[in-house]
């Protein structure tokens, strides 16, 4: 029997559709929130950094570096050390670092993100000429106190360039759920590939915008930059991860460690660093890789 005009079913027709409104309208908050509270967050984090560099400009590097490295931050002198323990030894030099972010990267949970830009030094202001350039990567942690420490800074030296990408902020529109027993497996997979190829293992793993820096060239943006520059220079490289952390909402992390590169070109090794974010469909992804080899030995 057709009851479509019964006044029962419209009240009850009515008051679903007003539950599922209301459920609805729930949802689209609570993602316009977490949208909100990411794009808070990067934009947080990034002023850290214009404050890190203007704190260099007005106190000097050694006095910037103590106060915006984290406790436990991580620098590489040339291995990985205790930021604060290394600068707290260095005297004030005048060195004139200046360095801006152009790309910055927020985790869901807005506790956990990266930067990285230009950066160019000379011996003091007063010198004419900048001596050196290249660009830092670093790594941001939220504290207790709601500030922001970098947990991880490290950088490369590159050539001149005049051109500089307006600032791009990332935030985590279309993210699946990761864990860390998944990112380990993605991270194993990744180093017994790169033991037989290493480019291999980048185009494999890297996401399609994945960045790649490497001494003595321009960041590269994507798989095919990336993959032109390693080339056949590193046909096998050997990882050892030393630590891994991770955003409380388990969709950005990074990892650093020792590699080597002893099969094509003997006694070479060195670190790495390695930033990874999980995909739409909960896949990791490698989307920043860092590598610096030691100085040779003399």
């Amino acid at each position: 029997m057709f009851l479509g005009n019964a006044p029962g079913w419209r009240e009850d027709s009515l008051m679903r559709a007003r539950s599922f409104l209301f459920l609805a309208g729930l949802v689209l908050a609570i993602q316009t929130v977490g949208a909100e509270t990411a794009l808070d967050s990067v934009r947080a984090m990034v002023d850290a950094e214009k404050k890190f560099y203007q704190t260099g400009q007005e106190q000097g590097t050694r006095a910037a570096f103590l106060a915006f490295l984290a406790d436990d931050g991580i620098v590489f002198r040339p291995g990985p050390v205790n930021g604060k323990e290394v600068w707290s030894k260095r005297q004030e030099t005048g060195l004139d670092l200046v360095w801006e972010p152009t790309f910055a990267v927020m985790a869901r949970s807005g506790d956990f993100g990266f930067d990285t830009g230009p950066s160019k030094w000379r011996g003091k202001k007063s010198d004419q000429k900048f001596t050196g350039f290249g660009h830092f990567v670093s790594v941001w942690k939220k504290q207790k106190d709601g500030s922001w420490k970098v947990a991880l800074d490290c950088g490369i030296e590159d050539t001149k360039s005049d051109v500089k990408p307006p600032l791009k902020l990332v935030t985590p529109k279309d993210r699946g759920q990761g864990t860390l027993e998944s990112l380990q497996q993605t991270q194993s997979a990744f180093i017994a590939t790169a033991g037989l190829d290493f480019t291999k293992a980048f185009r494999q793993f890297g996401s399609d915008d994945v960045r790649l820096y490497r001494d003595g060239s321009f960041p590269t943006v994507g798989k095919k930059a990336g993959v032109e520059l390693l080339g056949s220079e590193q046909a096998g490289v050997t990882m050892e991860i030393m630590k891994t952390d991770m955003s409380s909402s388990c969709d950005l992390a990074y990892s650093y460690g020792s590699c080597s590169d002893k099969r094509t070109q003997p006694g070479r090794s060195g670190h790495f660093l390695q930033i990874w974010q999980i995909d739409a469909s909960g896949t990791w992804k490698l989307v920043l890789d860092w590598q610096q080899a030691l100085p040779a030995q003399k």
